[in-house]
């Protein structure tokens, strides 16, 4: 089965749970794709400076899980270089935002935190 976890919310364990569950997800055989919306971004800016020690994150980068953060969000966050220093892929299909659609489209069951 095919899962998009979507995080929300500038929560560092909330983040951490999600992406627990999506590399958990992952390694029993589903397709999984994680991404960051509204504040979660926020969260990249305190990863990249070492301030959020969250290595499960490094691990779900390497995991290729993280599909990328919403464009506008990350913008509005101030969030965009920490992102990019990241290498999370900042998408804005949505009037700037992610478009959750083409997921649904895809056969995508989505999972929010």
């Amino acid at each position: 089965m095919k899962y998009l976890f979507l995080a929300t919310d500038e929560n560092k364990m909330q983040l951490y749970h999600l992406l627990l569950n999506a590399i958990n997800f992952h390694e029993n055989g589903h397709e999984v794709t994680a991404v960051l919306e509204c504040a979660s971004p926020t969260l990249l800016i305190g990863i990249a400076d070492g301030s959020i020690k969250l290595p499960i994150f490094d691990k779900a980068m390497e995991l290729g899980i993280i599909d990328h953060a919403c464009k506008a969000c990350s913008a509005a966050f101030s969030a965009t270089d920490a992102a990019q220093k990241l290498g999370v892929p900042l998408k804005g299909e949505l009037s700037g935002h992610s478009d959750l659609l083409k997921f649904a489209k895809d056969g995508y069951s989505i999972l929010t935190f």
